[in-house]
Order: structure tokens, then C-alpha cells, then sequence
């Protein structure tokens, strides 16, 4: 049977609007023109099909709702709650060389089978040491290349792990600027897909928006990583450009929903007191000043908590940095919905991700490194997350 054409429906209608206006058919049987309609006929016509498409799109903008949700895994809730994580995983690009990025680590993975296969392995390892062997619920990575880098950690976790525990889900979005890499999220809950924001609704900087659910709760991921401090003082100003966007973003999300349950997460290559979060993203450290009632609501700054002399996430010159971050909306501290545990936070120190006196962490390395590798020159944050009864 002949598919029907798509605008057959149209013409009906266009049909029936002729018909009620007297005009019927032209002698060649098709609809008549303009031109032998009088001005009031053309008139009566054109009001009739603008009434039509706004009563369409009134229909459409007050209709219920329909997310894609991609289910999540079948692993049995936990007392204790969901475990998140956040981690700048260091270079995580893709087997596939890609000839418009000149970056020598993409060439070197591109090239390298052998090396993006260790990198895999390392990443895999590391994951399983969190939640009891388990691997994190959420797990929100920087420094992705492709959703084929993910889709392999992916495989390398479940090959390893009982079907009930297996990841179900990743959220990802390439980005083509600088060295063309991003955020993106693995994680065993459903995801609420046709909900996710990237890099070119945050004007093309490195943030990523995923929309997760478990036991019928929605929570939003804001997983970013901002302009590195390597070219100093000169790259300040666009870091606070991050935390004003993200920002922007969560006040959004909160004027729809003051109860909104919100995580931001990610190296933010600024510490807990530069002004970028401070002033820009608006954290703090004393949960009682984060409320959602404010104008103006204050964050709260899980890593606030963290003795910088050596519970960094970053070890440069002899010094620990804390650039990594996880920050929980208001929504988050109140007793609906998700509920973050602050005391639960924990900075990743396995003794396989370490090494030194330091205690600093064990990246991968590049190309032209030597020696044995490690994973990432970042240590990940985890922090529980629960679901109200």
C-alpha cells in the first residue's frame, strides 16, 4: 500500500475551509487558487488557519510531558544510598584517530590500539575499587573525548560485573573546541534522555546536563570542566564566565522548581575560595546559609570540608590543590526527593591510584612518558546520595 502523502491531511482541511466558503473544486478537480477568492473570502481564510495552528501549538505546549526515559539496571536499592562520582579522568580520547584535532594524545590513542586498550583496563580497575567492587551509581567523567571512549569503559565494567549491576546508561555531547574533549556520565539509573543539555546550549563551553531518576525521583547532573589555569592570571575571567553560566542555569531550573535536586561536579581549576565560586557560583560552606527560599540561593561546597594540605584532588609543585568539586543545590538538603550526605564525601586514595611520599596521584602520562602507568593525575570524589521514602 502506498505510503500516504504528508501533506494530505493538510489539504483536507485547506478542502474543507473551501468548501464551507462555497468555492468547491476548479473544473482540473484540484484546489482553486488565491486569486478567485474575494478579499473577504481571503480574509475569513487566513484567520481561520492561524486560529488553526495556535490552537495546535496551545495543545502542544500544554500536553503532558512525555520524557524518553531510558530505563536503568535492575540492582537492588541500597540503605545506604546511591554513590556519585566525579572524576577528570586525564586524555580519555578514542581509538579512532581524528585528523581535524592536531593533539598529540588524541593522535597517540588514535594511532596506539594497545595504548587506548590499557587506558580502558586502568579506568576499569579504578572504578571497581569504589562501592564495595561495585563502581559508582552515577559517575560523571571530564576529559571524554566520544561516546565510543564511553561506550568501551562501559563494556570493560559489565564484562566484570553480575547483570543486575551493569551500566545502562551514558550521557554525552562532543565538543568541538579546544582540545575536543567533555564531560559525560555512565551510570546504572534511567535517564531521562531528550532532557540533556551540551556544550552548545552553554555557548560552546564544556558542560554537560544530564537528567537521571531512580524510584520515580528526577535529579539533575551539571558535570563541567572549566578553562585550566596554565596560562595564569589571563584566563580568570573565563572561568568565572563558567560559573556564571552554570550558575544562570541553576537559578533556571530553580524558578521552575525551588526544590529542585541538583549536583554540580567536576575540576573547576579553581579552589574553594577563588572568587569564580565564591562570588560567581555562589558556594559556601555552612549548610544552614543554603535555602530554598532565598532570591539568590547559596550552594553548598562539599569540598569545603577538605584539609588542603593533603586532601587535594591535585598535585602540582610540591602542593595539594583542591580543583575538583562536587555542589549541592538547595534541593538537595531538604527532606523530598534526592538528599546529599555531606559526611560521606571521600576523596579517592586507593593505594593502586597513588604513589610517592605525597601520596600524589598516578596519571597515565603521554606518549613520551616512561615507566609504568598509572590512571589519571586527578583523584575522584565520591559522596552519597539518597532517595526519601
Amino acid at each position: 500500500m502506498p505510503r500516504r502523502a504528508p501533506n494530505r491531511d493538510l489539504e483536507r482541511l485547506i478542502r474543507l475551509l473551501l468548501d464551507f466558503l462555497g468555492l468547491g473544486r476548479s473544473r482540473a478537480g484540484s484546489l482553486p487558487g488565491l486569486r478567485g477568492l474575494s478579499r473577504l473570502q481571503r480574509l475569513i481564510l487566513t484567520l481561520a488557519l492561524g486560529l488553526g495552528v495556535m490552537i495546535v501549538g496551545w495543545l502542544v505546549a500544554h500536553s503532558p510531558a512525555r520524557p524518553r526515559l531510558i530505563p536503568g539496571s535492575s540492582a537492588p536499592r541500597r540503605a545506604d544510598g546511591y554513590l556519585f562520582c566525579s572524576w577528570n579522568v586525564e586524555n580519555f580520547y578514542d581509538d579512532r584517530d581524528d585528523p581535524a584535532n592536531p593533539d598529540e594524545d588524541e593522535n597517540w590513542f588514535g594511532r596506539d590500539p594497545d595504548a587506548f586498550a590499557q587506558k580502558v583496563r586502568a579506568l576499569s580497575d579504578a572504578v571497581l575499587l569504589h562501592n564495595g567492587g561495585y563502581g559508582p551509581d552515577i559517575l560523571a567523567l571530564v576529559e571524554v573525548e566520544s561516546l565510543r571512549a564511553m561506550e568501551a569503559l562501559r563494556d570493560a565494567l559489565n564484562a566484570r560485573l553480575a547483570t543486575e549491576w551493569q551500566y545502562t546508561g551514558i550521557v554525552q555531547r562532543d565538543n568541538p573546541t579546544g582540545r575536543k574533549f567533555g564531560p559525560a556520565v555512565l551510570t546504572r539509573l534511567a535517564i531521562r534522555d531528550d532532557l540533556t543539555r551540551g556544550a552548545r546550549e552553554f555557548g560552546g563551553r564544556r558542560i554537560l546536563e544530564a537528567h537521571l531518576e531512580a524510584d520515580g525521583a528526577p535529579l539533575v547532573v551539571l558535570a563541567s570542566h572549566w578553562t585550566s589555569r596554565l596560562r595564569g592570571d589571563s584566563t580568570i575571567d573565563k572561568r568565572a564566565k563558567y560559573a556564571e553560566a552554570i550558575y544562570g542555569r541553576f537559578l533556571q531550573l530553580h524558578r521552575d522548581d525551588p526544590a529542585v535536586d541538583l549536583v554540580l561536579s567536576g575540576d573547576f581549576n579553581d579552589e574553594p575560595d577563588d572568587p569564580s565560586l565564591r562570588d560567581e557560583l555562589h558556594t559556601v560552606s555552612d549548610p544552614g546559609l543554603v535555602r530554598e527560599d532565598d532570591p539568590q540561593p547559596n550552594l553548598l561546597d562539599l569540598v569545603t570540608t577538605l584539609d588542603p594540605r593533603g586532601e587535594g584532588t591535585y598535585y602540582l609543585n610540591g602542593r595539594w590543590e583542591i580543583l575538583d568539586h562536587i555542589v549541592a543545590a538547595p534541593g538537595l538538603l531538604d527532606p523530598k526527593g534526592w538528599l546529599v550526605r555531606p559526611e560521606t564525601l571521600e576523596v579517592g586514595r586507593f593505594p593502586e591510584l597513588i604513589r610517592g611520599r605525597a601520596g600524589s596521584p598516578w596519571k597515565f602520562g603521554g606518549p613520551r612518558s616512561t615507566g609504568a602507568r598509572g590512571v589519571s593525575d586527578h583523584l575522584a570524589l565520591s559522596v552519597r546520595l539518597k532517595v526519601a521514602n
